[in-house]
């Protein structure tokens, strides 16, 4: 049984979210990406927080790797539960 998840897309026109068709599978893995990403990018703010606010530093940057650490996660929850090829039975 394949189920299916409405996705969105910033193809349309005048970058409005447009609907597409994928697997639950396809959605949960972008989800986690963009979970990753969002982490990347707080940690690396943090780090330049940290730069410009040393009296913080140690707080931002043990914040930082937080994100870091948890980005790796959700990268990895992305790999393991990545649909495979119609084989659910395959990791």
């Amino acid at each position: 049984m394949c189920v299916k998840a409405r996705e969105t897309s910033r193809d349309g026109e005048d970058g409005v979210a447009v609907p597409v068709e994928g697997t639950a599978g396809d959605y949960a893995r972008q989800t986690m990406v963009s979970s990753a990403q969002a982490h990347e990018r707080a940690a690396r703010l943090l780090e330049e927080m940290a730069d410009a606010h040393p009296e913080e530093a140690e707080a931002h940057r043990q914040s930082a790797r937080r994100h870091l650490k948890w980005a790796e996660n959700d990268r990895k929850l992305a790999e393991r539960y990545a649909p495979r090829n119609g084989d659910p039975d395959r990791r």
